[in-house]
């Protein structure tokens, strides 16, 4: 069975935070576990009944029937859900204090590793500065880094528009499930985002947009991202959010500078105040090495065609391999098998040159 079945369930069973995820995360291996094993868990009563039933119940429990339907939704063509021990999950985004458990992603998934750069704003920005932001999402995705934002109006979706003018690579981080359309306005702009980049989004499917989750995706804008662009933000705002998030993840913080009678420019100025770094333009970027180790490497010598003799179990342990390594018990717990069993396969592909075995595990060259 997909275990993202069982980290789906998790997600949407009612009463779980994110902080208490994540200390269960310490003590629980394996997703299943939770609902199998329930009254093991420093759990309220309440949770622990309904873990309970959700595993005796199954499809009858309307968590595992919603569970099912979200899960469904990634039979569509470029609809795929990340759960934190996928493979495509952004490895930058799990060293922060609270990453997400799941991420529903609309697009190519294949850029929530790749190295990016956000570029935030405010929503009522002036023409100056949305073309600012408009000339440094094209700049940068040039340069070979993806261009990350939150998909809002004003800023944002400038610098969306100039990375899609650019290499194209950019991602959307929504407020909402990545099924709506939040500004009513972007919906081309959304559309265009999922053909060449993708939308992104914690909130499962069917997620209205409300006021509380525009601060909370802000965490992950900056968390995936190597460096924060802030373009044209008020001494309070989201972008100011953004930033600051930046600064307790340990990225790099550019600001740009403004007419200082424009009260939309106050936390631009705060934040270079503060030590963020002053940008006039996308040379300030590119010219002082900030990008140096973002920037995308010069792509290495493709993987060899895939043998269609290989056998089904090499074939299925090479789609979960990948650059991380992967230890052997992680494996046979992905296949439901015994590790031993796992040995002759590993060592045959390892003698074919698709893979290493490392100090942490297989990974796949």
């Amino acid at each position: 069975m997909d275990e993202r079945l069982h980290w789906l369930c998790w997600v949407l069973t009612p009463g779980f935070g994110l902080k208490r995820c994540h200390q269960l995360l310490d003590v629980v291996d394996d997703p299943r576990d939770l609902f199998r094993y329930a009254q093991r868990w420093p759990l309220p009563p309440a949770i622990k009944h309904t873990l309970s039933d959700i595993h005796r119940l199954g499809e009858q429990h309307p968590v595992y029937r919603r569970a099912l339907e979200q899960l469904r939704w990634q039979e569509q063509e470029d609809c795929h859900l990340v759960s934190l021990q996928c493979p495509a999950y952004p490895q930058l985004l799990t060293h922060i204090e609270d990453p997400p458990l799941m991420l529903w992603v609309r697009g190519n998934p294949n850029l929530l590793g790749q190295n990016q750069v956000a570029v935030v704003g405010s929503r009522s920005a002036s023409l100056s500065a949305r073309k600012h932001a408009q000339s440094l999402g094209r700049g940068i995705s040039e340069a070979g880094c993806v261009v990350t934002s939150g998909g809002a109006a004003g800023i944002d979706a400038c610098a969306h528009e100039g990375a899609l003018e650019g290499s194209g690579k950019t991602l959307a981080v929504l407020g909402c499930g990545v099924d709506l359309v939040y500004p009513k306005q972007n919906a081309g702009l959304f559309s265009r985002i999922s053909r060449h980049g993708a939308l992104v989004s914690e909130y499962p499917l069917g997620t209205q947009p409300k006021p509380g989750h525009f601060p909370r995706r802000n965490r992950i804008i900056s968390g995936m991202s190597g460096a924060i662009v802030v373009v044209e933000a008020a001494e309070r705002s989201g972008s100011l959010i953004t930033a600051d998030h930046a600064l307790e993840q340990g990225r790099e913080v550019f600001a740009l500078p403004g007419d200082v009678s424009n009260p939309n420019t106050a936390g631009c100025h705060r934040l270079i105040q503060d030590g963020a770094r002053l940008l006039t333009g996308i040379d300030d970027l590119l010219g002082d090495g900030a990008l140096d180790s973002l920037r995308a490497s010069p792509p290495s010598a493709p993987c060899p065609p895939l043998d269609p003799d290989l056998p089904e179990l090499q074939a299925t342990l090479l789609g979960l391999l990948s650059s991380e390594p992967q230890p052997l018990d992680v494996l046979s717990d992905h296949l439901e098998c015994a590790s031993h069993t796992l040995l002759e396969p590993l060592l045959e592909l390892e003698l074919a040159g698709w893979i290493l075995q490392q100090p942490g595990g297989y990974c796949r060259i």
